[in-house]
């Protein structure tokens, strides 16, 4: 993997991480952002500019993700580089435009990981408190925004500084700043919730069918 893939697709799982922890914070003065039940998927659209020091442009990647609170998630990148990356409660996974797959992630400190998105996912705001001091407010545009900075104790600390987050229906803005003082900026657009099954596509990667 050339320099320019590892930058995007480690941007990428920062991302992930960004997808998942969101879908479910808001602010206390307005409506909350749509929950997905048990029986309901998440899917949308992505693009990510990664800005990093040495470089004079930000490396943008754009794709598709969906997000099941019973199976996991599956982000999949178009351009610039194609290839998906599958959390599930075995890990985390990424498969390139040949097929080929990688374990990036496995044990139980992962499927830990997995397991706290799918309940974020759910509305259970309770995991978030423990690992973040949490800033809850309202935008000019009369969104939600959240702002997490983790604890001091929790091993994201040593990899982000601070998530802001913001939406309204669903979160459409998240940016994640690190300690080096380069940051990612992540947009989601076209969601919506469906009902399961989920799609074959996506279905066959999170069962474990694709070789």
């Amino acid at each position: 993997m050339t320099l320019l893939r590892r930058l995007i697709a480690s941007g990428m799982m920062a991302a992930l991480f960004g997808a998942g922890v969101f879908s479910c914070a808001w602010a206390t003065e307005i409506s909350p952002p749509a929950k997905i039940n048990q029986d309901q998927y998440l899917r949308g659209s992505f693009t990510m500019e990664r800005y990093l020091a040495g470089f004079d442009k930000p490396l943008r990647s754009n794709g598709d993700f969906i997000l099941s609170p019973t199976t996991g998630l599956v982000w999949r990148t178009l351009n610039p580089f194609p290839g998906t990356t599958v959390l599930d409660d075995h890990g985390i996974t990424r498969i390139d435009d040949q097929g080929n797959h990688d374990a990036l992630a496995r044990g139980d400190q992962f499927r830990q990981f997995v397991e706290l998105i799918s309940a974020v996912l759910a509305g259970n705001w309770q995991p978030l408190e423990q690992r973040f001091d949490i800033t809850k407010s309202t935008t000019a545009d009369n969104a939600w925004q959240i702002i997490l900075t983790p604890k001091d104790s929790t091993a994201i600390a040593s990899q982000i500084t601070k998530i802001t987050a913001t939406g309204t229906d669903y979160v459409q803005t998240i940016q994640l700043e690190k300690p080096s003082g380069d940051h990612d900026d992540i947009i989601l657009a076209d969601q919506g919730l469906g009902n399961l099954p989920l799609p074959p596509e996506f279905a066959a990667l999170l069962t474990g069918t694709v070789k």
